[in-house]
């Protein structure tokens, strides 16, 4: 669900100059499977698919897979469209130090919503 963060696209590189200074490792949780992202100046670097034993990160989003799902259509509900429009209906948790999360807020919305299909990608 969130290994293809690791593919090079043009949204996500032009993302990475919004966040040239950033350096985080978080994760994103479906409750079931987890997703360890390590981003290094703007750039995702890593992705690791869990279970992990005792994983390092800086901070956690944690929701239900419907949830994400929810999240990664190509059109979203009003609601499911944004991480923090998930927060307000508690069906998203936040855990951890935040800073990274909350200083590069944009940075991490537009990644995230990346994931989801373009016009492009449904015509092929």
């Amino acid at each position: 669900m969130f290994k293809s963060l690791i593919e090079k696209n043009e949204r996500r590189s032009q993302l990475s100059i919004m966040a040239q200074y950033l350096n985080t490792c978080f994760m994103i949780s479906t409750v079931d499977d987890e997703y360890l992202i390590s981003i290094e100046k703007g750039n995702v670097t890593n992705v690791e698919e869990g279970p992990f034993v005792m994983p390092s990160y800086i901070f956690k989003l944690t929701a239900s897979k419907n949830e994400w799902l929810k999240f990664l259509q190509s059109t979203p509900q009003p609601g499911s469209h944004d991480i923090i429009a998930m927060l307000r209906r508690k069906v998203l948790k936040f855990e951890g130090d935040l800073h990274p999360l909350m200083s590069h807020l944009l940075y991490f919305k537009l990644l995230l919503a990346s994931l989801r299909p373009t016009e492009s990608n449904r015509e092929n």
